[in-house]
């Protein structure tokens, strides 16, 4: 085959449709359909992608991968032991953190909000926590020490920053329903966080374990609850009832599923259309180039019926055309790809699109920059476009040379 005159051939039809408006017209559609088709496939991967990994972390950090408490949510005793029984006898467990957790108020001299205390021991955090402190660090002065780490979000409600005073208040007992049951406390804000999911940021503080008991009025070396990490989120599932036999009542364990099931559940839920969607866009493109080259062999019948008397072979018409929609796929897929990877970078490392968290989760539009998502799409979209071009060719190269001539 003459390569050299398969290109002269495939430029000169495409300097045939620039001298029409309308053809030209047709050619820029197809090409922006291939692009935007490209554009929209990855974003919507991308997006569905940093959907799912950013609650999958943000939960895992929340809640770890299994959650022990108990069934009437009465306080633990020994979370030394306790935790030491669990790492000795299940070799999945990376880690557990024991954590004492209340219910209460926090109040700052301009607002007031109900809140979920967390008493923490920093040290044996084991989900990584410490990712989402934005000022301050994940620690400390001491053990005892009146100090509280909150959301920026929740700082930005309150009216206060690093080293401000804020007041907690809690109830000494959970059931209790009396003004006299409750206990109330001054707190330095130490660090700020921002894991970006409204849930918790909107109700999460955290001050050390041992003041937490102080202010609960419970025993020291009591928990609430225990967070443990495995070596596989999903070995999650199967662990829980031995973990309970093992443990026995009081005790009583969840996974992350469980926990998060509704998060879980609606990401699913937005990927089960995505396929519909995407096909119908691609469909378009696809149709749009098929369209462009059947009005390029409409106009250039005669153009074609010339060649064929010249002795042009069938194979290198065939591939005239080929090239010439495989060239307007190539550019479409190019510049989709190309936009989509600008959009997702420039979204990844500036978070421009807002989201209101109270219904999507994240404050953010997350964003994954997977390269297996630029490679699948363009490999498909390059795919559809030759096959696309392969009908309108097989037209221009069964045309009768004679009746070409004739055509007018």
């Amino acid at each position: 085959m003459n390569h050299t005159l398969v290109r002269l051939i495939s430029s000169r039809l495409t300097q045939g449709i620039r001298r029409k408006r309308f053809l030209k017209f047709t050619k820029i559609v197809a090409l922006a359909s291939v692009t935007l088709g490209c554009l929209a496939l990855i974003l919507s991967l991308s997006i569905l992608e940093g959907f799912d990994r950013k609650l999958h972390n943000t939960a895992e950090r929340f809640s770890s991968h299994i959650i022990v408490t108990s069934f009437n949510r009465e306080p633990l005793p020994n979370y030394e032991e306790t935790s030491e029984k669990i790492k000795e006898n299940f070799e999945q467990v990376t880690g557990v953190e024991p954590i004492l957790e209340r219910e209460g108020l926090i109040r700052s001299t301009l607002h007031t909000d109900g809140i979920t205390i967390n008493g923490i021991i920093p040290e044996k955090s084991v989900t990584g926590f410490d990712k989402f402190i934005t000022q301050g660090s994940y620690s400390f002065t001491d053990d005892n020490a009146k100090e509280a780490i909150i959301s920026e979000r929740m700082s930005e409600k309150l009216g206060v920053k690093m080293g401000d005073k804020i007041v907690i208040f809690t109830m000494k007992d959970n059931s209790a329903l009396n003004f006299g049951g409750i206990k109330a406390d001054n707190f330095t804000i130490k660090s700020i966080y921002k894991s970006g999911m409204v849930q918790f940021d909107d109700v999460l503080v955290l001050i050390p374990l041992k003041r937490a008991a102080k202010l609960f009025d419970m025993p020291e070396g009591t928990a609430s609850s225990y967070k443990l990490m495995l070596t596989d989120m999903h070995q999650s599932t199967a662990l829980v009832d031995t973990l309970e036999s093992f443990l026995r009542y009081p005790y009583f364990a969840f996974t992350i599923f469980n926990f998060h099931g509704s998060l879980f559940s609606w990401i699913e839920l937005q990927k089960e259309p995505i396929p519909l969607v995407l096909g119908l866009i691609s469909l378009v493109a696809v149709l749009n180039i098929i369209t462009t080259l059947l009005i390029t062999i409409l106009e250039k019948t005669n153009s074609i019926g010339i060649l064929r008397a010249l002795g042009m072979r069938k194979r290198e018409l065939l591939a005239s055309f080929v090239n010439q929609g495989f060239t307007i796929g190539l550019t479409g897929t190019l510049l989709g790809t190309g936009i989509a990877f600008i959009i997702c970078k420039l979204q990844d490392a500036y978070g421009i699109i807002r989201l209101q968290g109270e219904i999507y989760f994240l404050d953010t539009l997350p964003i994954a920059i997977v390269p297996e998502h630029y490679l699948l799409v363009i490999a498909v979209s390059l795919v559809l476009t030759l096959a696309a071009t392969i009908i309108p060719a097989f037209i221009a190269v069964s045309i009768s040379p004679l009746r070409a001539l004739r055509f007018k």
